[in-house]
């Protein structure tokens, strides 16, 4: 099953941590390479897969999806929540309980299998809560 992640992002850093991280979320390395200084986030239009790329500054303008990517700068803990955002899993996402305390699940696919009363952070909340 192809993850159904929701916001594309880009970071300016490239790290062997930072890849590894995106894999583990469910990206593939689009293009087999590792150079550039920026990863970045994006759905490929034809197949709706989504990817990560490492790129460098001036070829980062080439991902398809820029317009609409949200730049993390060199926040990892930001990058990686958005990146992790998705429709199909509450595995890896950020939960907000009434009482506005934040959760980071990494390890039940179902996340009413622990409360009923928490629910998944929008895009919105998460962009504020790791703001720099």
């Amino acid at each position: 099953m192809t993850p159904k992640f929701t916001t594309p992002c880009f970071i300016h850093k490239n790290t062997p941590e930072l890849r590894k991280k995106l894999e583990a979320l469910g990206y593939r390395l689009n293009n087999g390479k590792w150079m550039g200084k920026y990863l970045a986030t994006f759905r490929i239009k034809e197949t709706k897969e989504w990817r990560y790329v490492a790129s460098p500054e001036w070829d980062l303008q080439n991902n398809p999806d820029i317009g609409c990517s949200i730049d993390c700068g060199t926040n990892e803990e930001k990058f990686l929540a958005i990146a992790g955002l998705r429709t199909d899993t509450d595995k890896y996402q950020w939960f907000i309980s009434p009482e506005g305390c934040w959760c980071y699940n990494k390890g039940y696919d179902d996340i009413s299998e622990v409360s009923l009363k928490w629910r998944k952070a929008t895009i919105e909340e998460v962009v504020e809560h790791f703001k720099d």
